[in-house]
């Protein structure tokens, strides 16, 4: 593809991207685009046409976690923590009941929990495969997070044997 073609790849992105980041594309363009990479400059740039449209700007152009405000918002980060916190909660109304006894046949309550702490499992293994390999200083205070409400929901039911 010619300069100019690259010029005008460069030219579908709105003004405020092309005043910070139009030169460096230009170059990059220049050093070798096929049709794949064309395609891709065609789907960024209407992402960020979109993203301009909605007010969110160049400033705010999606960044690597590389700390915990921004990690933390991950749902693979916040969704173990809130199925943890549930299960608790589900142990803790039955105890409000009554209905926390050891039983033969488990009751809802108990099914509940179950579901809850093995579902959120897949999360868990995904969080520390994916996340904890990239940035570890960013994602231990997570884990540890997602770890202690995951034991905050185990410790009732290991402490009244239910």
């Amino acid at each position: 593809m010619s300069e100019r073609g690259h010029h005008w790849l460069t030219r579908l992105y709105p003004a405020a991207w092309r005043d910070r980041y139009g030169d460096e594309m230009d170059e990059l363009l220049n050093d070798g685009c096929g049709w794949r990479e064309m395609l891709d400059v065609v789907r960024s740039a209407a992402f960020e046409r979109l993203r301009h449209s909605f007010g969110a700007g160049v400033g705010t152009m999606p960044t690597y976690p590389r700390n915990v405000a921004v990690l933390v918002r991950k749902p693979s980060a916040v969704v173990p923590i809130a199925m943890s916190l549930g299960a608790l909660s589900v142990v803790l109304l039955a105890i409000a009941n009554g209905s926390a006894k050891p039983q033969p046949d488990e009751g809802t309550a108990a099914h509940v929990w179950q579901i809850l702490i093995v579902a959120q499992l897949p999360f868990l293994g995904w969080f520390v495969l994916h996340w904890l390999a990239r940035d570890f200083k960013a994602a231990l205070p997570i884990l540890t997070l997602q770890l202690l409400a995951f034991a905050a929901a185990l410790f009732p039911v290991w402490y009244l044997g239910l």
